[in-house]
Order: C-alpha cells, then structure tokens, then sequence
C-alpha cells in the first residue's frame, strides 16, 4: 500500500516521541536507583508491638517454648518447711546407759520406747506428716540436744515418750509443762503419785497458730510461749488415749516436766504404765493403740490449716 508522503516523514513528530520515551526512561531508571538502595539497607530486627508492654510469660511445666526461642526454664526451687507442713518431733525417752526404769525381766524402758516411737512414726506419716526421731537407736542425745532438734524447725511439735514404773497396767496419762513458779501442784513422767486434773481448757473455736520464732528467748523458758497450745495439743493426744487405755485420767497433767521447758514449740510427754510386767507382751500390745492415738490427736490438732491435706486423708 502506498502511504502518502506525509506519513512517511514528520520530523516534528519523530522528535517529540524520542523526547518522551526518553524522558520516561530516564523516570524509571531514576526511581529503579533510589528504591532498591533503600530497600536493601534496612534493618531485618524484629520487634514485636508487645515486648514493652508485657513481661515476657513463664513457661510451665506443661508448655514447651517454641522452637529457635532461647527462653530457659527455672529449676524447681526445693519445698520449703512451710510446704512440707507440721513436723512431729517424736522422742523416745533415754537411751545408751540409761535405761530409764527396768521390769523384773530385764526389759527396759529406754527399748520400750523407741518401739513406741517406731510404731506413732508409722501412724503419723499415714497422715501425711513429717516426722523426726530424737535417736533411732540406742544413742541417748542430752535434753538440750533433743531440744535443739525441734528449736531449729518452724511449724513443729514435739511429743516425747515414757513408761513408768508403778501405776495401773495399761493406763497413759499426757502431761504438759507447767512452770514451778505457777500456783498448781505437778510431777514428772516418773513419779509415782498422781494429782487432780487441771480445769479443762477453754473448747478450741479455731485452728491454733504456730507462729514462727523471731526474737531470742531465754533456753530454761522457751516453753513459755507455747504452753497453751501445749495444752491444747495434751488434751486432744488424751482424749484419744482414754477409749483406748481403760482407767486412765480424763484430763492431761500439768508437770515441770525436764525436756519439755526447753522447748519453744507445742511439746507435751506421754506416759504408760508400767513397765513392771512379767509378761512382755503386755506392753508390745501397747505400741498400736498408742500409735493411733497419737495420730489422731495429732491430725486433728494440725490440718485445720490445711482444708486440702485434710480432705486427702478422709478427715
């Protein structure tokens, strides 16, 4: 096809293209030049709209960090006191050469006793307490050193252990500590006589409070911060013991017991009577009733401050 001559050739208009397709290229190379410096110095950190805001969150035991994370998870910290709840202190009386009172077959009260404790051990800790012997075999610890034992816990009670050697066969009684210059009258574990029962105590109307010691007391009257709570603690051990050892007194028994002035915690003594049998199997049939007892009293006398351990035992 043959094109007119004026298609064919129009500078004005040849010129004005190369002008605006050079223009537009110059455009787009210049702005290829600006944009992909830009783009390849910019920082590749990432931070995310909260880690100012929030404190980072603790992974649990049942949550595992997501991988390429450096967060490390803390060590179980060890159960404190606290957590283990009470500690019972159980002390079998005497030990090593002294044998404590002796039965005319040569039985011993010092033997007879670390059974006892052996057997209360067993029964508290199906209560889920913890508990600690004073000697777990024929040593004999001083009474400060028994008393050191329990002074250095928090959240403790100490329940020392006795046969006598006179008084009705398959009795107990439960003595708390009175101090020699209060106006009642008092005897130790051993003695021979017996006295009135003290006015029982005013009913428990809520869970005692064993408060952490936190001042210097004076050793020969650490007892005296806690002999109400003493008291509470022999009433309740009696009152178990009583359908369990016929004849024995209703009430526990205000004593300047030795081992227990020391004490700056609940602490009370149990005494069973008595170790002048022909028949060793008398006493041996001891230890189980006693135990449960001691359990008992001792349960009933810790879990009101803890509702959920109590509930785990079925009290």
């Amino acid at each position: 096809m043959n094109w007119p001559a004026q298609f064919w050739y129009a500078p004005g208009i040849v010129d004005m293209m190369w002008r605006y397709l050079s223009l537009v290229t110059l455009i787009v190379a210049g702005v290829a030049l600006l944009t992909l410096p830009i783009g390849s110095q910019q920082p590749r950190i990432q931070v995310t709209a909260t880690s100012q805001a929030q404190p980072p969150s603790v992974v649990t035991s049942q949550q595992s960090p997501s991988p390429g994370t450096n967060m490390s998870q803390a060590p179980p910290s060890e159960p404190s006191e606290e957590t283990l709840g009470l500690t019972v202190v159980l002390d079998p009386a005497h030990g090593g050469t002294d044998f404590g009172a002796r039965g005319p077959t040569g039985l011993s009260e010092s033997d007879v006793v670390l059974d006892f404790a052996r057997a209360a051990r067993i029964a508290l800790e199906a209560q889920r307490l913890r508990v600690l012997l004073t000697r777990e075999g024929n040593q004999d610890p001083s009474f400060d050193n028994r008393s050191t034992m329990i002074n250095g816990l928090r959240n403790a009670i100490f329940v020392s252990l006795h046969v006598s050697s006179s008084g009705p066969v398959g009795t107990a009684r439960t003595y708390y500590y009175v101090f020699p210059s209060a106006p009642t009258s008092a005897i130790s574990p051993t003695a021979t006589t017996t006295i009135a029962p003290q006015a029982p105590p005013v009913p428990q109307t809520s869970a005692p409070q064993i408060t952490s010691r936190t001042t210097l007391i004076e050793w020969d009257h650490a007892q005296r911060s806690s002999v109400d709570l003493s008291r509470q603690l022999a009433t309740l051990i009696q009152t178990e013991l009583l359908p369990r050892f016929k004849g024995s007194p209703e009430m526990p028994i205000a004593a300047p017991v030795r081992q227990l002035r020391t004490i700056a915690a609940p602490a009370i003594a149990i005494e069973l009577s008595n170790i002048d049998v022909t028949d060793a199997k008398r006493l041996e049939q001891m230890a189980q009733p006693l135990a449960d007892a001691i359990g008992r009293a001792v349960a009933e006398f810790h879990y009101p401050f803890n509702p959920a351990a109590a509930a785990s035992t079925g009290r």
